[in-house]
């Protein structure tokens, strides 16, 4: 009986069932929105179309997400999510830095926290985009010596960007680089969210001799339109807390060059 009167419901009544639904949770998939109201998944999609249409949601692949979640969160918002993950991804990469090394990172709240876990080292430079990991460089590690690229400042997300960050690396080639990234498809390669931090790390990865990419699994997969910055097997690492099934692995070896994948939780699998 319950089934038979959600099907009953308005369009308008479905519609606002949503956007609560959406308050309650980060996301909501067209299948929760067919079991909450007892619509087809045709009525739900076009449910979706009309609130983005007016503005209160965005449409993802499956489902939608509310406006203020598909902004990317600042760095401050988005390290709380995955934290464990982000964690063990950034140990195991600070266990790949040794003492002496130039190394480049870009911005991200997982090379953040690979930033962070630089505390035992010795004489490692680090050169970075990101205000966020040249600030806290400079406070709280004091062995580290701290270079920033040039580039127009993004005031909300507190890095640099532009032209002016690849003329600022034309004549350096460092030992390593260290990027994050906010999607992955294993068809495609590794995404940025806008274009502006695609250049960016696409600008990075040409003055690396190892480049490596520290992401988390909720990144394989993402559902949202995103920049490619890499192809799978342009890098050389990825350091993730899991590979889900092997996908990214297995993407990333398609062709003649080797890419390693380590999975920094795997021990506790």
């Amino acid at each position: 009986m319950a089934q038979e009167n959600q099907g009953r419901m308005l369009a308008v009544e479905r519609r606002q069932r949503i956007i609560e639904m959406l308050e309650n949770h980060s996301s909501v998939l067209i299948a929760d929105i067919c079991r909450e109201c007892g619509v087809s998944a045709v009525t739900a999609r076009a449910d979706l179309d009309f609130l983005e249409g007016e503005g209160r949601l965005k449409r993802t692949h499956g489902g939608a997400v509310p406006i203020s979640e598909y902004v990317v969160p600042r760095v401050s918002e988005r390290v709380r999510k995955n934290a464990r993950a982000k964690q063990a991804i950034a140990r195991r990469a600070a266990e790949r830095v040794s003492d002496g090394e130039m190394i480049l990172v870009g911005s991200g709240s997982t090379t953040l926290e690979f930033v962070k876990a630089l505390r035992s080292k010795h004489d490692v430079t680090v050169v970075s985009n990101s205000c966020h990991i040249l600030e806290y460089a400079e406070q709280y590690l004091p062995e580290v010596e701290v270079m920033s690229t040039g580039g127009m400042l993004a005031r909300k997300y507190r890095h640099y960007y532009g032209p002016l960050v690849g003329a600022s690396l034309a004549d350096i080639y460092l030992d390593q680089v260290f990027l994050g990234a906010d999607g992955f498809e294993p068809s495609f390669g590794f995404l940025a969210e806008f274009d502006q931090t695609a250049y960016a790390k696409v600008e990075f990865l040409k003055h690396a001799r190892t480049k490596i990419i520290l992401m988390d699994s909720s990144k394989v997969g993402a559902g949202r339109s995103f920049l490619r910055f890499a192809k799978p097997d342009d890098v050389d690492v990825v350091i993730m807390e899991r590979d889900p099934e092997g996908m990214v692995l297995e993407a990333c070896n398609q062709g003649e060059h080797e890419v390693q994948v380590i999975e920094a939780l795997a021990d506790e699998a």
